[in-house]
């Protein structure tokens, strides 16, 4: 059965799942392409504050690229070109996603699906996802962007040698090194990611629109000069949410933002 890229909105949280559960939740070609279109489509609705993806099942969140696939193409170099850029564009999408992203991770997190998860703003992993990425084991390299989100994330010492060895480290050791932010009971962890989303879902989206461009300036592949990151932040200060936020702090309530 071939997978799927499927979606849907519930308080203001977009559930993103990759469902191929056959092989691990590895991405197809048509997959990676549905997985871009889905990204831009949600990124438009206003309804949508806070992304979540997820892979389907209990197996995986993803084996990354599929691999059968992949060989296929290996003597057809216009194929294979065609779907690099293919990831790329997806994995990029995800990254300027312009709101907070979650990658939910439970059992294998390897290669490009590793990839996905770098590209979100936060890692929730289950005590049992093992996380590898794997790239020398197949005589191929980590693309510049991913390589530049993981040494972003855990640092150089770490960086190398999760490229070099491509082993297989554990949630756990994936919390020392800082691949991801929190690790739970695989039980639990669902409600700790929607509880989690929740929080980020009331905040304000201009803030959090603003706090993801000054971070993608300083890693690297943001796409406003200094002049324009000034002009952000001197405009929250005249914003409708600034206002709201200072009368909220005052009135001891919670805020109810609006400002976009």
């Amino acid at each position: 059965m071939s997978g799927a890229i499927k979606t849907h909105i519930e308080n203001h949280i977009a559930w993103l799942t990759i469902d191929h559960e056959a092989k691990r939740n590895a991405l197809t070609q048509v997959m990676w392409r549905s997985l871009d279109e889905a990204l831009k489509h949600l990124q438009q609705l206003p309804e949508v504050r806070v992304l979540v993806v997820r892979g389907a099942g209990d197996q995986a969140f993803s084996a990354g690229a599929d691999i059968k696939e992949f060989t296929e193409m290996v003597s057809a170099p216009d194929k294979l070109a065609s779907n690099n850029r293919l990831i790329q564009q997806a994995q990029q999408s995800l990254q300027t996603f312009t709101k907070p992203t979650i990658a939910m991770i439970h059992g294998a997190c390897v290669g490009g699906g590793c990839g996905l998860a770098l590209a979100c703003d936060f890692r929730l992993a289950a005590s049992s996802a093992r996380f590898a990425i794997t790239p020398a084991k197949l005589g191929l390299l980590y693309s510049k962007a991913d390589t530049r989100r993981l040494y972003n994330l855990v640092g150089p010492a770490a960086c190398r040698e999760l490229l070099f060895t491509g082993t297989s480290i554990d949630a756990d050791k994936a919390l020392r090194v800082g691949l991801v932010n929190e690790v739970h009971e695989q039980n639990t962890l669902l409600d700790r990611v929607t509880r989690f989303a929740g929080e980020l879902a009331t905040a304000s989206q201009y803030s959090l629109r603003g706090i993801k461009q000054l971070l993608a300036s300083l890693e690297g592949h943001g796409n406003l000069d200094d002049d324009q990151l000034q002009g952000l932040f001197d405009d929250a200060f005249n914003g409708e949410d600034c206002r709201e936020g200072c009368q909220a702090f005052l009135q001891k309530r919670p805020p109810q933002f609006t400002y976009s």
